[in-house]
């Protein structure tokens, strides 16, 4: 099975305990290594203030990284704590 669909599937299994998990990604060209670069973001929703004081859902980095293999340990962590 491929990183991508053990993401998926460790993603359900904490959405489905209650902790909202987001799993993004975008992209940034590297002059240095002359091509693009993914980086993968994993991200839970909290309720903060803003600069007003009004309070506002806002995505909260857990981990940012280029490496999938990172999203999918720290996702296995998370099902380990919360389970």
């Amino acid at each position: 099975m491929n990183l991508n669909g053990i993401s998926k599937k460790l993603q359900r299994a904490i959405i489905q305990t209650g902790l909202i998990v987001k799993v993004g990604t975008t992209q940034f060209y590297s002059n240095e290594q002359k091509r693009l670069i993914n980086v993968y973001i994993l991200s839970t929703p909290v309720y903060q203030p803003n600069r007003k004081g009004e309070w506002k859902d806002r995505d909260m980095d857990i981990l940012r990284t280029s490496s999938q293999i990172d999203i999918v340990n720290c996702l296995n962590d998370i099902w380990k704590a919360v389970k």
